[in-house]
């Protein structure tokens, strides 16, 4: 199995993603497409000669964070991102992993690859650890920043088939993020997403509010990107603050510095489980092709873990199974030609 990895446009420098790539490569039984600069991946590769199992796509340009996404994808046709992403079009790579701008990613992946039959709308699903044990995957956090109830219903489709067949979830219960359970609750969008995913989703559950969504009881946890993304930054900002809050007052007593070496694992468990740096990368689920977006400032475990996610996705298939879900879905709802456009 081949995955390109974009070792550009990260928050991070190159010699940490490529480290990334190859503890993946040692760990995950892959082949790695390092993409960027070549003489640059070669210099650090020199530090690993045990990996052998890698090849190199010269990508001499980078898209930046603060670059217009579309704008960049269309000037830039030399950089990493899109070269990755058209090693995947064009057959020679099974799956993409960036770390890089969202955006454009995002639109490299549409120009590229483009969307599967019945999707309008991809979105980005990102798995949060609960109470309950087990993960809910909330989609959309940062593909589209407005969204209506239609797109609202394919991620839940889509959200349903991946839970069902990637993570084996029977029955997956799905709700929408809105400020308050109750189905009166929300703007007059809000309103009347509920109405209409309760009307055409079976497993539609009702709202879940920001503040239960990491107590568990749903699978699935539909939303517009750019409440998702704001949603998913202050959840992981609370889980980095609670532990760092933790430290500080438990350095401010001698009883419980006592009792650090016992706390301790438990801290570090918790935090690992709640940090983006263990679950890797947040599949890009409605286009053509395997496409994992990283964490901007992944850092080498990050990236191994995103490359872990990568490989998984094509050997479960994600792709062809969202496909073929969402077209018998929508064709059980009878609603597939309101999702093409007509009336």
């Amino acid at each position: 199995m081949k995955i390109v990895l974009d070792t550009l446009g990260g928050d991070r420098s190159p010699a940490e993603l490529i480290a990334g790539g190859v503890a993946a490569i040692q760990e995950y039984d892959i082949e790695v497409v390092f993409a960027g600069d070549q003489a640059l991946i070669e210099r650090e590769l020199r530090k690993y000669p045990q990996v052998t199992r890698y090849s190199i796509l010269h990508a001499p340009e980078e898209i930046t964070m603060n670059e217009a996404p579309v704008e960049a994808v269309r000037r830039k046709k030399k950089s990493s991102l899109v070269q990755g992403i058209r090693a995947v079009r064009h057959g020679d790579a099974d799956a993409f992993v960036s770390p890089a701008n969202t955006g454009a990613v995002m639109a490299a992946a549409l120009f590229n690859l483009g969307r599967l039959p019945e999707i309008d709308r991809p979105g980005i699903g990102v798995l949060v650890p609960t109470l309950e044990g087990r993960r809910t995957l909330m989609i959309d956090v940062g593909a589209n920043a407005e969204c209506d109830p239609e797109h609202l219903l394919e991620f839940g489709i889509m959200g349903t088939i991946y839970m069902r067949e990637i993570l084996g979830v029977q029955n997956p219960r799905v709700g929408l993020l809105n400020i308050g359970e109750e189905p009166q609750k929300g703007d007059s969008q809000a309103l009347k997403a509920f109405a209409y995913l309760q009307q055409e989703l079976p497993n539609f559950a009702g709202n879940v509010e920001p503040n239960r969504l990491v107590e568990g009881g749903f699978d699935v946890v539909v939303t517009d990107g750019f409440t998702g993304n704001i949603c998913l930054k202050a959840y992981e900002g609370a889980a980095i603050v609670t532990v760092r809050y933790l430290k500080r007052e438990i350095e401010k007593s001698f009883l419980a510095k006592l009792g650090l070496p016992f706390l301790w694992p438990a801290l570090t468990k918790i935090k690992r489980e709640m940090s983006a740096v263990h679950h890797g990368g947040a599949p890009l689920l409605g286009v053509r092709g395997v496409v994992i977006i990283a964490h901007g400032n992944s850092n080498a475990e990050a990236i191994k873990n995103a490359l872990r996610v990568a490989k998984e996705s094509v050997e479960h298939d994600v792709v062809g199974k969202i496909e073929r879900g969402v077209h018998e879905s929508l064709v059980h709802l009878g609603l597939v030609p309101v999702l093409k456009g007509a009336s």
